[in-house]
């Protein structure tokens, strides 16, 4: 495994205000990738002020936050943050997931304390221009009207609803709705920020060509006196949620070419203990493009879809499962068909040693690949602590998927395949009667 080139364990260090450091070394090339996640994704849309069961009236809140955070600070404006990186060859993210926000840099050794400077500033000093505000607001106006014209985007939107209930993280839309976001101005995204970016909500993975001690430093300098300014909120645990009935819903775009078809229900979080085997159970499902029993009996040998797949989503809280497929419109009925058949025959039937075999080999392989570069790693590094994996879950992890076991497969299949329970949803051009003529 690529792993082993990096003969340095990573270290981790928390700092007084409770920041999570690690870094890894890995001198390979003089580059250094830093990443890093804040307890501050779309799921703390609900908390207070905004109450769990209002939660939808604020959606879009932590997404907004997330995507001003470069766009001005007390030190720098847009220009100046955008200049000073261009100018090394430098790059500063900052994007956000239901489950956390997260950050990114990249630059060249030599520039790793401009590029650390300047995402300290962004993330502990915006100050959300009023002028930059109404801009990405009109971006995202726009953008969602594209969406609502995508049959996939509506499909995977409603599917959501069918599967959560109002209120529910995973229920809303990540990025808001025209109606929350025509609302959000400068004190909201500054009390969010306020409230959600603390430094002992926030992990910081620094990966490549850089004495550890050195990084810590530098670290410990920008961001040692981030103190926050509010009490903390109170803490938030997704709940779980009830498998709800089989349930269809048709969204009528008879200006479009495709069928987009959604199956899916509740899955699992990333913490649960079964999470290895049921990520080898969608593997051999349909959990890669182009593989799995979906794309082999539903696409290749029947015919049914231009493209069709499964995926179990598993965050913090309990993420659908979903199986989706691209169809021509008279193939509709056929398609959904198909689809629970082979839902229903991996956990009737269950699979065979091949099967698991390549799996394992699929996600060995794609794990290795993904430690090949510097920010692969700290990703892998930050899921490790946000999940509590252990910082050595690099080097088990080929030994846990080996372990794993055809019937602990298939017990898999058994406790968390419902396709009895699967809601349906068709975006496309397709009515309750059928298909277009």
């Amino acid at each position: 495994m690529t792993w082993n080139i990096h003969k340095n364990n990573p270290f981790r260090q928390v700092l007084d205000n409770g920041l999570v450091i690690i870094v890894q070394e890995n001198h390979a090339i003089p580059a250094i990738s830093i990443s890093g996640f804040v307890k501050a994704g779309g799921m703390y849309d609900s908390q207070p002020p905004a109450p769990f069961d209002k939660g939808d009236e604020q959606a879009g809140c932590a997404d907004f936050v997330a995507n001003m955070l470069t766009r001005g600070t007390k030190n720098r404006t847009w220009q100046q943050i955008a200049e000073e990186t261009e100018s090394v060859g430098a790059s500063i993210g900052v994007g956000c997931g239901m489950d956390a926000a997260s950050f990114s840099a990249r630059s060249l050794s030599k520039d790793f304390a401009l590029a650390l400077d300047i995402l300290s500033d962004v993330l502990r000093n915006p100050t959300f221009p009023e002028e930059e505000i109404q801009k990405h607001r009109n971006q995202m106006l726009s953008s969602f009207k594209s969406w609502d014209d995508n049959p996939a985007q509506v499909g995977e939107k409603e599917l959501r609803v069918s599967i959560y209930p109002s209120g529910h993280p995973y229920h809303r839309r990540l990025q808001g709705y025209e109606e929350t976001i025509s609302k959000f101005g400068r004190y909201n995204l500054l009390d969010f920020h306020r409230r959600y970016y603390r430094p002992e909500a926030t992990i910081l993975a620094v990966v490549g060509d850089i004495d550890a001690n050195e990084a810590i430093a530098k670290i410990r300098e920008l961001f040692g006196d981030w103190r926050s300014v509010v009490d903390p909120p109170a803490a938030f645990v997704i709940p779980p949620v009830e498998m709800r009935e089989a349930s269809k819903k048709i969204v009528s775009m008879m200006d479009k070419s495709q069928v987009e078809i959604f199956l899916g229900h509740k899955g699992i979080s990333r913490t649960n203990p079964d999470f290895y085997a049921v990520d080898l159970m969608n593997r051999i499902l349909g959990g890669s493009a182009g593989l799995g029993r979906l794309f082999n009996y539903v696409r290749d040998v029947q015919g049914l879809a231009y493209g069709v797949w499964s995926s179990f989503s598993a965050g913090i809280g309990e993420g659908p499962f979903i199986a989706t497929a691209g169809v021509n419109p008279q193939n509709v009925e056929q398609a959904i068909q198909s689809i629970l058949n082979e839902i229903s025959r991996l956990r009737n039937d269950g699979i065979t040693e091949q099967e698991l075999a390549d799996a394992k080999e699929m996600l060995i392989g794609n794990f290795s690949l993904s430690m090949e570069t510097s920010s692969g790693i700290a990703n892998v590094l930050l899921t490790s602590e946000m999940f509590e994996l252990g910082l050595d879950y690099p080097k088990r992890h080929e030994q846990i998927y080996r372990a794993i076991t055809k019937e602990q497969v298939e017990q898999a299949a058994r406790e968390y395949l419902h396709p009895e329970k699967c809601s349906l949803v068709i975006a496309g051009p397709y009515t309750e009667l059928g298909s277009r003529k």
